[in-house]
């Protein structure tokens, strides 16, 4: 047995805390992980250094392809695909995956209720028993519960801010209507009618 090993930390970012600085060479995962039948999407929304605002989530909601990202070209981020529903006692998952954020001023990950959306449902996500994990190449992982009783179909979960190369995950925890995130989000509107 090897001498010396030992766990990397587990950083769970609750409200309140401060901001945890990262750094990644290769690659950056963002997994929104939950529990329920309820058909909730992976998006972030980012705002560039010089100023503009794009998004990266599933094509289903414009039936475009390039609204999945790519990480060969700009914005360097990929949304592996959506999953509606979870399997029979499992997990559903949505991946994006990030490999360079030096144009990226700020990546607001998003999660949207988009069944409860549609149908125009009052809903909360304290009963999707969701999260967000972060993982970089470099091992660090931070997790942010998806746990609010407040009331709306929008969850701004956290974000990334980039400070030249130093990037910093922050606990946001704001749940918020469609049309709050529509003047808030830069970005939202891509997804809107």
């Amino acid at each position: 047995m090897a001498e010396g090993i030992q766990l990397k930390k587990k950083i769970c970012l609750r409200r309140k805390e401060k901001p945890a600085e990262f750094t990644f060479t290769q690659y950056l995962k963002v997994k929104l992980l939950w529990q329920s039948n309820t058909d909730l999407d992976l998006c972030i929304f980012y705002t560039t250094k010089d100023g503009s605002f794009g998004g990266v989530f599933s094509s289903l909601f414009r039936q475009k392809k390039s609204d999945m990202g790519s990480l060969d070209e700009f914005p360097y981020m990929l949304h592996t695909g959506d999953e509606p529903e979870p399997s029979e006692g499992g997990e559903s998952v949505e991946q994006i995956n990030i490999s360079n954020l030096d144009e990226i001023e700020t990546a607001n990950i998003i999660v949207l209720n988009y069944g409860k959306a549609i149908d125009g449902e009052e809903v909360n996500f304290s009963q999707d028993s969701g999260r967000v994990e972060i993982q970089s190449s470099e091992g660090d992982y931070f997790e942010v519960a998806i746990d609010s009783s407040d009331m709306g179909h929008v969850y701004h979960v956290c974000s990334i801010k980039n400070n030249n190369g130093v990037n910093a995950v922050v606990n946001e925890g704001v749940v918020m209507d469609l049309g709050t995130a529509f003047d808030k989000i830069p970005g939202f509107s891509l997804i809107c009618e």
